[in-house]
Order: structure tokens, then C-alpha cells, then sequence
């Protein structure tokens, strides 16, 4: 394993949603409560930052490379990144003082994404199990689970979901088709004062989930049923974190500098290892 290096050093309020686009090789990712998106490219190292009047939560990749998918407090947008212009797609959410957290697409182009109760707004957020899980098909959605008080960690395998609450603190996996949810299963959960947030899985059938308040990346082996590994970071809280690079073997991890004694140690990371994730699927907002 490599030594992890500082991509993006400017202190995150609330990095999350890191994606990769391998059509680009760039990497996109938001600071939710500075309302910013970010894209890195890859090969030159620069960033441009889009700025936005309300939170961002998470995005997703379309067949147009020129054109996201963005998750705001007001509803689903499509954005054009060269107009720097949006439009509004779809509002799942109904319930006013809400906000989206985290989501990822799936392998037919339906975007699975999940709300949480953000009334007192930003990181005081009041967290109460009465947000949802939503299945965003075409400009449809429709429920998957309810109960939800932070909707993170999205991560497919097969017909498997695997989904973390993060004030369950756990790792739940689902059998996952166009009827929903099955078959629930608790895969692990941890009570060490940490929290289990965003993650992502590789091909080698490893979760790679970001341990917030425990400045690591706990590795998840599916197979073995154990932790085996774990990743160690400067920051305090990772918040998300995904395959990236030329050949999928470079971790990108997100983090927060809420709470941390060293704020500035708060930014964007990657580390190369011995494994390889799977290219993000697109969204298709014509389903």
C-alpha cells in the first residue's frame, strides 16, 4: 500500500459525493455546507469550483459529459457545466426543512438517493427517523425505505444493495430489483463512538467505508465476513470516499473539518492499493 497524498488541502466544511468520471478522468465532489461542487482533473491537477445559493449534496454522472445530475435542497437539477446553468429535473421530497445526502445510480440508470431532516440547517441538523430513501427513475421516484435518519453509503454488487444509516451505524445488505428492497441482512455495525458514512466496493468484494470521528477507511471483507484492513488518514472524519484514477486502483476520500481539532488537516485525499472499483453508472433522466 502507498502513502496517502492531499489532493484538494483547502479545508472542507463537509466534503462529500466524490465520483469519478473515466470518460474525463476527473473527479467531482461537493463541500455541502459551503455550497460548493468541485471538479479535479486528473491529469493537470486543476480545480474549478461552482458555487450555488443552497446545499449540494451529491451528484450523478449522465451520458452527456457535459452535463450533471446535482441533488440541491429545492429538488433535482440538471447542470450544464459549460453554461454553468440549471434546470430543475424532479423534487422526490416533499416535506419542507429537508435535504438530500447521499445517492448513487444504478446499473439501469436509476439514481437511488436519501434525504435527511435538516431543519435547524447544517451540521445541528436535527436527526430524526423520519426521512426516506428514494428510487429517482426518469422523473418518477418512488420509495424505497422510510425510517431513514442519514441516508449514506450506497454501494451495488449483483442484485446486492448494501446501505448504511448512519445513526444505525451499520452496514445492512438488501436483494435489490425493479420491485425494491428484500430480504434484509445486518452484514456489521460498530459502538466505539465513531460513525460508519459514505462508502463505496470493489471488485475484490471489499466495502470501503468511511469511519467519521475515526480518521480511517475501514475495509469490509464480504467474503471472509471480517474486517481485515483499514486505511489511516490525517483528518479526523471521512466522509465518503471512491475509486478513481486511470485503472481504478486510487482511493479518493472526502472529509469534514466539523469537530476536528485540526481543521486545516480537512480535504480531499487519495491513496493507490491493491484493488480495482467499477466505473460510476449513469443516470438516465428519460426512463
Amino acid at each position: 500500500m502507498n502513502h496517502i497524498q492531499s489532493v484538494y488541502a483547502s479545508p472542507l466544511l463537509l466534503g462529500e459525493g466524490p465520483i469519478w468520471d473515466e470518460r474525463l478522468q476527473v473527479l467531482y465532489f461537493v463541500d455541502i455546507l459551503n455550497k460548493n461542487l468541485f471538479q479535479w482533473n486528473y491529469n493537470s491537477s486543476q480545480i474549478m469550483v461552482f458555487s450555488f445559493d443552497e446545499y449540494i449534496s451529491c451528484l450523478a454522472l449522465s451520458d452527456n459529459t457535459d452535463c450533471l445530475y446535482i441533488a440541491l435542497e429545492s429538488g433535482i437539477y440538471s447542470f450544464d457545466l459549460i453554461n454553468q446553468c440549471k434546470t430543475l429535473h424532479c423534487q422526490p421530497e416533499s416535506q419542507p426543512n429537508y435535504r438530500y445526502n447521499d445517492g448513487r445510480v444504478d446499473e439501469n440508470g436509476s439514481w437511488l438517493l436519501g434525504s435527511m431532516n435538516n431543519i435547524n440547517n447544517g451540521p445541528n441538523a436535527t436527526l430524526q427517523p423520519d426521512a426516506k430513501l428514494y428510487k429517482i427513475t426518469g422523473q418518477q421516484s418512488s420509495v424505497l425505505l422510510d425510517h431513514v435518519t442519514i441516508s449514506n453509503g450506497i454501494a451495488y454488487y449483483g442484485d446486492d444493495l448494501y446501505y448504511i444509516d448512519s445513526k444505525l451505524n451499520s452496514v445492512r445488505k438488501f436483494k435489490y430489483n425493479r420491485e425494491g428492497l428484500h430480504d434484509e441482512q445486518l452484514i456489521f455495525s460498530i459502538q466505539n463512538g465513531s460513525t460508519l458514512d459514505g462508502m463505496c466496493i470493489s471488485r475484490n468484494q471489499k466495502l470501503y467505508i468511511a469511519n467519521w470521528g475515526g480518521s480511517q477507511i475501514l475495509v469490509f471483507n464480504l467474503q471472509a465476513g471480517l474486517l481485515d484492513q483499514s486505511i489511516s488518514l490525517p483528518a479526523l472524519n471521512p466522509s465518503s470516499c471512491t475509486f478513481g484514477g486511470p485503472l481504478l486502483n486510487e482511493l479518493f476520500i472526502t472529509t469534514s473539518q466539523i469537530g476536528d481539532d485540526n481543521p486545516k488537516l480537512s480535504g480531499l485525499y487519495r491513496i493507490k492499493i491493491n484493488d480495482v472499483g467499477f466505473t460510476e453508472h449513469k443516470f438516465n433522466p428519460e426512463l
